[in-house]
């Protein structure tokens, strides 16, 4: 892999990389320090939707603010308003202080989102996109391995040194503020990249769609995926703790290791976009998927478990980048910035109704009942997935003989 990047790429690349650490520590201890603050399932259900339903509901706006700020600008402001929501969230003592909390974070990542994306497309070519987009999910997941991995231990070094528990409210607070700290240490190297002259206004409204069949298209994937995994992918730890009775130091190097495969796997993905091609890839490696997730919604053992949560996310998260880097290039520049808002609309719209439906359905069921409804729904959801991807952009691709290696640029070319 030819991996030839300017200083600004791999400041960028840097950012990610400590942002990822942040979302490990986070989404490993979230659910956990909300049950310590006494706020139960239909809670945990709400707090998980809201980053993603303020995200939704800004996206739009944070779009129009890209196009007219510049995404250097955006990819700042988000950064600061992520590291604020962080901090918030840490500090809560009841509801009230985390729903803040968590509404600050998707405002900051509303701006992140829209704004990554085009910003790594400009300082790419088609030729090292792929590469590029890989890279830094790689960077992100691989952060995800370290972020589990020490993040599992805080609560205990936490415990030892306090003499307090490391399933008390104290000890999950203090991961959260590790997680905090190193959301501040992203923000050096974003204040480090150069913003750019904001693309000019080409006369028509900033929020106009230049080709809405293609967006359409692409986004369609993404409302199934979302309305999927936010039944089950973020009460992951809770499923599996539960579940199998695991401290959280083994929850947390679980994890990590999973992490750690999903960031292997989106690094291999540029060699197999150069065999079958950018949908291809995409649909193949996300339909292999499909048996890992029922096995690790179903399995009875804790192994089977394990073995199911590697190959899904490596599977299933990796065929991510491949399909940005191929919207980001048949789209017009002009329309990178608005696809990744109404992609990230969709998405967590239905991440986060998910969430909310799955909070309910884990109050009113029991909990082995409650996951086994839970994971049928989203095997549904990635099943349909696949489906759309195949329908509406696979077959219209293939008839009109777009399907070639080199729709994207061949990575070390």
């Amino acid at each position: 892999m030819n991996v030839r990047f300017t200083n600004q790429v791999w400041l960028f690349l840097a950012a990610s990389f400590s942002f990822g650490l942040s979302q490990a520590f986070a989404a490993l201890f979230l659910n956990f320090y909300l049950r310590e603050l006494g706020l139960g399932a239909q809670w945990q259900g709400v707090l998980n939707a809201l980053p993603a339903l303020t995200l939704a509901l800004l996206a739009l706006p944070a779009a129009g603010l890209a196009r007219r700020i510049g995404n250097v600008r955006a990819i700042g402001l988000g950064s600061v308003l992520g590291l604020v929501g962080a901090v918030i969230l840490a500090s809560a003592s009841g509801p009230l202080m985390a729903v803040i909390g968590a509404v600050v974070q998707g405002a900051g990542t509303a701006a992140l989102v829209v704004a990554g994306s085009p910003f790594m497309a400009t300082h790419s070519t088609p030729q090292s996109r792929v590469t590029l987009f890989s890279v830094q999910s790689a960077l992100m997941t691989g952060a995800g391995f370290l972020g589990n991995l020490l993040g599992g231990r805080v609560p205990e070094l936490y415990a030892a040194s306090t003499g307090t528990e490391a399933d008390g409210l104290g000890a999950l607070r203090a991961a959260l503020l590790v997680a905090a700290g190193f959301q501040a240490l992203g923000l050096i190297p974003v204040l480090s990249l150069r913003a750019g002259q904001p693309a000019p206004a080409s006369g028509g409204r900033t929020l106009a769609v230049q080709d809405r069949r293609t967006m359409t298209r692409l986004v369609t994937p993404n409302v199934l995926v979302g309305l999927g995994a936010g039944a089950t992918i973020p009460f992951l730890n809770v499923f599996i703790e539960g579940k199998f009775n695991i401290s959280y130091a083994s929850l947390g190097t679980l994890f990590a290791w999973a992490s750690l495969a999903t960031a292997a796997t989106a690094l291999i993905q540029p060699w197999v976009v150069r065999r079958l091609g950018p949908l291809r890839a995409v649909l193949v490696v996300q339909a292999s998927s499909l048996p890992f997730l029922a096995l690790l919604g179903f399995a009875p053992e804790l192994w089977m478990v394990t073995l199911a949560l590697f190959t899904r996310g490596a599977l299933m998260n990796a065929a991510g980048p491949v399909y940005s880097a191929h919207a980001m290039t048949v789209l017009s520049e002009r329309d990178r910035p608005l696809y990744s808002a109404v992609n990230v609309i969709a998405w967590d719209l239905g991440w986060a109704i998910s969430s909310i439906l799955a909070g309910l359905v884990r109050g009113a069921l029991p909990f082995g009942v409650a996951f086994n409804v839970l994971f049928g729904w989203t095997l549904t959801m990635y099943a349909g997935s696949v489906l759309a991807i195949y329908l509406g952009l696979y077959r219209p691709a293939r008839r009109a003989g777009t399907l070639g290696h080199k729709e994207i640029g061949a990575v070390g070319d």
